[in-house]
């Protein structure tokens, strides 16, 4: 018995016997109703209620039906059916898709034949269909699918990551205010008591003095009675009377001088006042707005390659020794290396930018051994650290920049996008990225800059004279580009792209990468002399601080990176530490 509740011809040996074709969608809730139509794209048999409740959908709406006397009496080919069309087109929603355009790689309707693909050679949906899981786009499609799958599933774990890394950032930052508060709290109380104490103390010394008066003021008074007594119990005895009369005009001197001296004790005792003066630099402190701290949500904080970057340390003045030489070759690898670029993405951890092997590798230069290894879609030039552990990629001949993410000594090769030409130069700031180009698609012949979002929209587009700049590197106002290995200049505009200086000297002759160490100051690597030059933006000065060849170096390589924290610096492979 076939789908359908109808017997095939083979069953019954005569293809002309009528027998009761049922509605399928009814029996699958196990009820015979005879169908009245044939849905071609869902390939089922309906009955009336189930064909008006088909077509109010809006994914079956424009489905094609069969009526009853229309429709197939069963499938004698299953093959068949799997090239009905099954798709209505986008542009004539009543018209089924049939036909492809290869000229155009667009599907279409019979209308859109007629309308969009008139001279061009069309071919039947059907008829290409058959051959087409065997061709090499079917191949490289599923290929990329499964790309795409990895893609985003390493974003979806680098979201689940950055989720729990949100909640342990939170949770250690509560820790550190509420450890802060509750230092607070023991210094303010710690200083309350010593106050209190002091009040305390001062007040029980001045009840003790204030007692000792009213001792001698009680002693006065019982002096001035039995003056007064003695006076009066003499009183009609005229001798008597005036010798205690004089004796108590003595006595009430005597009185008046211990008077006049507990008085003055009392004024100088009580004028002592105890008085609490608020502090002038913690009344200040309440009163500002960033009293007892406050909450930073910009990435500063975990900016590393801010913290990477940038350096106090006057280099120009500091002296070189070399350490070691790295050792970054892969099993992987199928070339010879050659390091075009470098970043650190954290202290003693730098990112390696292989052009001949189309990969970035993670080196720990302490311990020299190559951490991690990525391959990238193309050839990569410049390499530039971003917040939080990642970085991004140059790649010229693609004319992509490509993210790549370190985490847990590991580099992992992300999403890209396209950019407006072949890239070098690549530079990182305030979130957006700058991109210099030897030429852009579809543009007069000429080098350019561009300020890009993190997602690839052009911000800012800047045409220079620089010759044809291979790297770039961005300061707090400036631009610096690095021009061709043939030339010995490196220009600095401002970020209109106005030019602000040009540093043309034989010291920098044949300049490659080039870093942003703070302060407009701006270190290069001269490969020509194998030199490492300081440039100072602000005195637009020039000041060779190492000079390779004297530390033995000899290794081929285009990239120079500092790490402030180790005061390491890394040209081509070798790594020198500054001594201070």
């Amino acid at each position: 018995m076939e789908d359908g509740g109808r017997k095939s011809d083979n069953d019954n040996g005569n293809a002309s016997t009528e027998f009761v074709l049922h509605c399928q969608p009814c029996l699958k809730d196990k009820r015979e109703i005879s169908a009245n139509g044939f849905c071609k794209i869902c390939k089922e048999f309906m009955c009336d209620p189930c064909i008006s409740a088909h077509k109010r959908f809006a994914m079956s709406r424009n489905h094609v039906f069969l009526t009853k006397d229309k429709m197939p009496s069963f499938y004698t080919n299953k093959d068949k059916a799997d090239f009905l069309p099954t798709e209505p087109c986008h542009e004539h929603t009543s018209e089924m898709i049939k036909f492809y355009c290869p000229t155009h790689d667009d599907l279409g309707c019979s209308d859109c034949v007629v309308l969009h693909h008139r001279n061009c050679k069309v071919e039947y949906l059907s008829e290409t269909a058959k051959q087409y899981k065997e061709s090499e786009e079917y191949e490289t499609l599923n290929e990329n699918i499964v790309h795409m799958e990895t893609v985003i599933s390493a974003l979806n774990n680098e979201v689940n990551d950055s989720e729990a890394f949100v909640s342990e950032n939170t949770k250690e930052e509560i820790q550190k205010l509420r450890t802060f508060r509750a230092r607070i709290n023991l210094v303010l109380d710690t200083r309350e008591n010593m106050l209190l104490k002091s009040m305390k103390e001062n007040e029980i010394k001045q009840k003790e003095i204030l007692s000792k008066l009213r001792y001698g003021i009680k002693g006065l008074k019982q002096t001035l009675s039995e003056t007064t007594t003695g006076m009066h119990t003499a009183e009609k005895q005229l001798h008597q009377h005036f010798i205690c009369a004089k004796m108590a005009k003595k006595q009430l001197v005597k009185l008046q001088g211990e008077i006049n001296k507990i008085n003055a004790e009392i004024i100088l005792d009580t004028s002592v006042r105890c008085t609490f003066l608020k502090d002038i630099q913690t009344e200040a402190l309440i009163n500002s707005s960033d009293f007892f701290g406050r909450v930073d949500f910009s990435n500063e904080g975990l900016d590393l390659r801010r913290i990477t970057s940038e350096t106090d340390i006057d280099l120009s003045t500091v002296e070189w020794t070399k350490d070691a030489e790295l050792d970054i070759s892969c099993t992987e690898d199928t070339n010879r290396f050659l390091i075009t670029s470098s970043a650190f993405v954290e202290p003693g951890k730098c990112i390696l930018a292989d052009i001949e092997n189309e990969c970035v590798k993670l080196v720990d230069i302490n311990v020299n051994k190559v951490l991690s290894r990525s391959e990238l879609i193309g050839d990569p030039w410049q390499v530039c650290a971003l917040p939080g552990g990642h970085a991004a990629v140059a790649l010229p001949s693609a004319c992509k920049v490509q993210f790549v993410s370190v985490k847990n000594d590991s580099v992992i090769a992300g999403t890209n996008f396209d950019v407006s030409g072949s890239c070098y130069g690549l530079a990182y700031t305030d979130k957006s990225l700058f991109v210099s180009y030897r030429h852009k698609k579809n543009a007069p012949a000429c080098s350019y800059v561009e300020r890009l979002s993190m997602t690839g929209e052009v911000l800012q587009s800047m045409t220079t004279n620089a010759s044809s700049p291979r790297y770039l590197t961005i300061s707090s106002s400036s631009i610096y580009l690095t021009g061709d290995s043939a030339v010995k200049r490196i220009i600095q505009l401002d970020f209109n792209g106005s030019l602000l200086n040009t540093y043309d000297a034989p010291i920098l002759y044949w300049p490659y990468e080039s870093i942003n160490i703070g302060k407009e100051r701006i270190l290069v690597f001269a490969r020509s002399h194998w030199h490492v030059v300081l440039i100072n933006g602000k005195e637009r000065d020039l000041k060779v601080i190492l000079s390779l060849k004297d530390l033995g170096f000899q290794n081929d390589g285009y990239n120079l990176s500092f790490c402030p924290v180790s005061k390491k610096l890394l040209v081509g492979l070798d790594v020198f530490s500054a001594v201070i």
